[in-house]
């Protein structure tokens, strides 16, 4: 279910600024994606239709793997009507009600989430065997609408294992832990991870 909180097509900006997105980091993201893949129950959003399900994984592997993939390049591939079920729920003032699914809108907002997620784990993981001990969260772009609870990690630095075992922590596996700390926050958090800039 999504409360109303969530973004709507008003609230969603594509073209994520992912600093260290080269070769190296992607097959740091790739390694961390099939490893979830082989998990037993790697996460999958609950709007998707069947033949959504069974598309997602390779369109995630190729945006992942193509030089020039990146949230934009998965949302485009994501679009396909057939992907997406008809409606969601909603919730307002604690009851659920359908509402019928936009599929740009909503492969947007699951691409903006996936790829960021995935950026963030894998670019961790190569910070991590580069030694490196500190990330700084920063603000990869500017949704109209940040919530509060989002907004007051960015610009902190954080340690690189914290983040890394943070991944999907508050939300998958369900009921996930909402005390847990994640980079990206929530399913529509814009935020992402780089190296702590050097101060000169």
């Amino acid at each position: 279910m999504h409360s109303l909180n969530e973004a709507s097509s008003d609230d969603l900006e594509m073209t994520m600024n992912f600093e260290e997105l080269d070769q190296k980091t992607r097959k740091y993201m790739l390694d961390e994606f099939e490893a979830e893949e082989t998990c037993g129950k790697p996460y999958r959003s609950k709007d998707l239709s069947n033949e959504g399900l069974a598309a997602f994984p390779s369109l995630m592997r190729d945006a992942i793997s193509n030089p020039n993939g990146n949230e934009e390049t998965l949302a485009a591939s994501l679009v396909k009507q057939s992907y997406w079920k008809r409606s969601e729920n909603v919730v307002r003032k604690s009851r659920a009600y359908p509402r019928e699914i936009d599929p740009r809108v909503a492969a947007e907002r699951l691409a903006i989430s996936e790829f960021n997620t995935w950026y963030v784990h894998g670019f961790a993981k190569r910070l991590m065997d580069e030694g490196v001990t500190q990330c700084q969260v920063y603000r990869a772009s500017i949704p109209k609408h940040a919530p509060a609870e989002c907004s007051k990690h960015e610009n902190q630095v954080f340690s690189v294992v914290e983040i890394y075992h943070g991944h999907r922590a508050r939300y998958w596996p369900e009921p996930g832990n909402h005390e847990a700390f994640s980079i990206p926050f929530n399913p529509n958090c814009h935020h992402s991870i780089r190296r702590v800039p050097s101060v000169s």
